[in-house]
């Protein structure tokens, strides 16, 4: 018997599934990627390293805020480049524009519908006007503030290796500031909508990966923190990452999967939630605190909750932002046109190698560059959050599927797409 649902809609990008049942048995559980691959990391070898950032911001129009900024990092290492405490704070500020309104996007208008069993989205938005809004009100303040520090809202292009080209006016600071209390309210909103959802009882232990420091709750630094299904813990560097995972291609999809020291692991919201939870801002904190979870947490349908966590910690984060650049805003020397010079002389006489990693909305995503005397890369590597939790996502369905397997078949249709929307998937990140 073979259970397949065609085009999982909803999601950035084409994909399919397939299971294929023996005598009642699951035996198998596959997402079956239906669009090409993009074969980004090969455009980029041959090319000037300052190229990186603007052609991997184009892998993902939803995120490309996050592969700009991972690119950036990852060159900034390889030529020793330490960027200003000035231009950390307005990258930070612009993940958590893109955080905000990314988990929005996700929770109202894709996810959510799947548990009210409703799958004409119109129907959804005329029963629920109030939180459409909302949620739309709520993106365009975070759309917004990408606009005002990046020059544009998708594929922003002030942010470089080093620095900004410009520099957002206090004035327009000012604004989304005084704009902040009602993005709030339209925040709280959504996320009491999602808060009163019923989800579906479901837990398979897995092992969670997110950024760590032990201080904050980190998007944009941080090592890479493991958190076994066990319960033990593992801390590992950015930069030796790629020594512990795997990726690997297999013939039924374009998109590669990933293991982590030979085993499935999950990234995204709830992953950093089951790591970080202690460094929640306070309203986060508090609404977090009134779950009464028990962690770690393994119902991954609870992915959708965890973005809603997220979208009030990064709300406040980016208000303390945004209160701290208005009044210390100073215009600085963008050290990126000395770049070609510094890639040219290169001191040490030797290829550079950098690699970043930082927090997108659907986890953790990995940028490495190899880059030669001449500026050029030679070598390239992007693990994004997708590749990460593939395979995790088929071993959850592999263990959700005897739950659904004797409802009627587009009862149980719904019921898989819900799991698989739940993880927010990003297609056209995993076939980079």
């Amino acid at each position: 018997m073979k259970i397949q649902v065609n085009h999982i809609g909803k999601m950035e990008g084409h994909s399919d599934f397939v299971a294929e049942i023996l005598r009642g048995d699951v035996k198998s559980a596959k997402m079956m990627t239906t669009e090409g691959a993009r074969l980004i990391e090969g455009i980029l070898v041959g090319r000037n390293f300052y190229e990186a950032p603007i052609i991997t911001s184009r892998i993902c129009g939803i995120c490309p805020v996050v592969h700009k900024i991972c690119s950036i990092k990852a060159i900034e290492t390889a030529f020793e480049i330490q960027p200003s405490a000035q231009t950390i704070k307005l990258r930070k500020l612009m993940l958590m524009a893109q955080m905000i309104h990314s988990h929005a996007l996700h929770l109202f208008f894709l996810s959510l519908p799947d548990f009210f069993d409703i799958t004409d989205d119109l129907k959804f938005i005329s029963q629920h006007k109030k939180e459409t809004s909302a949620a739309m009100e709520l993106r365009e303040w975070a759309l917004k503030i990408i606009e005002v520090v990046g020059g544009r809202a998708v594929h922003p292009i002030a942010c470089e290796v080093g620095g900004f080209k410009v520099l957002p006016e206090v004035a327009e600071l000012d604004n989304l500031l005084n704009r902040y209390p009602q993005a709030l309210k339209k925040a709280l909103a959504v996320v009491n909508m999602v808060l009163k959802v019923k989800l579906p009882k479901f837990s398979r232990p897995t092992q969670f990966v997110a950024l760590y420091d032990g201080k904050t709750y980190p998007f944009y630094d941080g090592h890479l923190k493991l958190l076994q299904a066990d319960g033990s813990e593992k801390i590992i560097a950015a930069t030796k990452f790629t020594k512990s995972i795997k990726e690997i291609e297999e013939p039924y999809r374009a998109a590669k999967s990933a293991e982590l020291d030979g085993q499935p692991f999950m990234v995204g919201a709830l992953a950093r939630l089951n790591i970080n939870h202690r460094y929640l801002r306070p309203l986060a904190a508090g609404v977090f605190k009134g779950l009464n979870w028990q962690l770690p947490e393994y119902n991954t349908f609870k992915n959708i909750v965890a973005q809603a966590i997220e979208i009030i910690h990064c709300l406040e984060e980016a208000e303390l932002l945004l209160r701290d650049l208005r009044v210390s805003l100073r215009p600085e020397v963008n050290p990126a046109a000395e770049l070609a010079l510094i890639a040219e002389a290169n001191p040490r006489g030797q290829e550079s190698y950098g690699c970043a990693a930082v927090e997108a909305p659907r986890g953790t995503l990995y940028h490495g560059y190899r880059i030669n005397r001449d500026g050029i890369i030679a070598d390239c590597q992007i693990i994004t959050p997708t590749v990460s939790f593939l395979k995790n996502l088929e071993d959850d369905l592999l263990a959700y599927l005897p739950n659904v397997m004797d409802l009627p078949e587009a009862k149980r249709a719904i019921k898989i797409r819900a799991l698989i929307r739940a993880y927010d998937p990003c297609i056209s990140c995993a076939t980079h």
